[in-house]
């Protein structure tokens, strides 16, 4: 009898030490997420933008950092619940008092299908890999969010960096036929794993990072907060590739575009560098260098500079109709742009004196 009570001692004991550590366990999978500000290499040619202040105190709820709970009824949608949460209010210590870097608060649900594990998470990202090398963009959607509904029912789907992958290919099938919002969704809960199990300074970080701010452009709600999330994607991209790469090109055309659209003084050079790493990897006769080209162009145009503007886009055509043909969908976008920069300039000059 007395080895019977000593055994229930011991199998009771042990049972609420394993409960405890689970509950430890679990807290650790879930800590709160924030974006801190980055500071620029001394050689850079562009400063911190004071702007920032000013978006994030009027776009963002809170100063808190946020975090991410996924709910995951079998056979429903996965929602994402963004709250205001933070476990160690002392961690904020590390930012030296900087504003953080936040994403809007919301809560949304999206569609990773439970379906069954016939062949496997794998099998389903490669059908949708074939899928989208195809154009099928709904099947791949598909494939990718079924995979992905596979992944987030497994214990470590917080820190799981496969799922993030999947993530990220669903979120740009989604971008490429116009589902922004889901878009975005999708790209911030990659985010959210790759900054917990990567940190901050990773270039999967900010390739995601500039996943989402290209999402939130894309909705007139969201474009104030887009300047300062590809900056700092530009920030880690350069100084973990280099300033000759070219997502480093992609992040200053992004930058240029967004940040520093209403200042020509600053946007130009960003864009007129962006072209050049491009010119140098690429050839001169490449699309990337027609959308430099067009971007400067367009700067030019919305400040009243049609003069300026017009080289760059008959420069714009040209390339594109030696790639793709003087009767492709890019080459008469371009005409058509050049045509335009023609009659606004031709309207300017019939304007009476004095007025523009």
């Amino acid at each position: 009898m007395a080895a019977v009570l000593t055994i229930i001692r011991l199998w009771t004991t042990s049972f609420f030490c394993l409960a405890g550590l689970g509950i430890i366990l679990n807290s650790c999978l879930t800590p709160a997420v924030s974006f801190a500000g980055v500071l620029l290499p001394e050689h850079h040619p562009v400063v911190s933008p004071p702007a920032t202040d000013s978006v994030l105190a009027t776009d963002t709820k809170s100063d808190k950092p946020i975090a991410y709970s996924s709910l995951f009824p079998p056979g429903k949608d996965v929602c994402f619940w963004i709250e205001d949460r933070i476990d160690d209010p002392l961690s904020l210590r590390e930012y030296d008092d900087k504003h953080l870097l936040l994403l809007p608060l919301t809560t949304a649900c999206v569609g990773l299908l439970a379906a069954g594990d016939e062949i496997g998470w794998p099998g389903y990202e490669a059908q949708g890999d074939h899928a989208r090398s195809i154009g099928n963009l709904p099947e791949a959607e598909k494939a990718y969010a079924t995979a992905a509904g596979l992944l987030d029912r497994t214990a470590d789907k917080e820190v799981n960096q496969d799922l993030a992958s999947l993530l990220n290919k669903l979120g740009t099938t989604r971008f490429k036929q116009h589902d922004f919002a889901g878009a975005e969704m999708i790209f911030r809960r990659a985010l959210t794993i790759y900054t917990l199990t990567r940190g901050h300074h990773d270039l999967r970080v900010a390739d995601t990072l500039d996943l989402v701010a290209s999402a939130l452009f894309e909705q007139q709600q969201g474009r104030a907060l887009t300047g300062p999330l590809f900056y700092r994607a530009w920030v880690v991209r350069e100084e973990m590739l280099g300033p000759d790469h070219p997502a480093v090109a992609d992040s200053l055309h992004h930058v240029a575009a967004s940040l520093y659209a209403d200042n020509l003084s600053l946007a130009i050079p960003l864009l007129f560098r962006s072209k050049e790493i491009r010119e140098k990897i690429f050839g001169h006769d490449h699309p990337l260098v027609a959308n430099s080209l067009n971007a400067m162009a367009r700067l030019y145009e919305v400040h009243n500079h049609r003069d300026l503007a017009i080289p760059l886009y008959q420069d714009a055509l040209t390339i594109q109709e030696n790639v793709f043909g003087p009767n492709a969908s890019e080459t008469m976008q371009a005409r058509s742009s050049l045509d335009m920069a023609h009659r606004g300039k031709a309207h300017l000059h019939e304007q009476p004196e004095g007025r523009e």
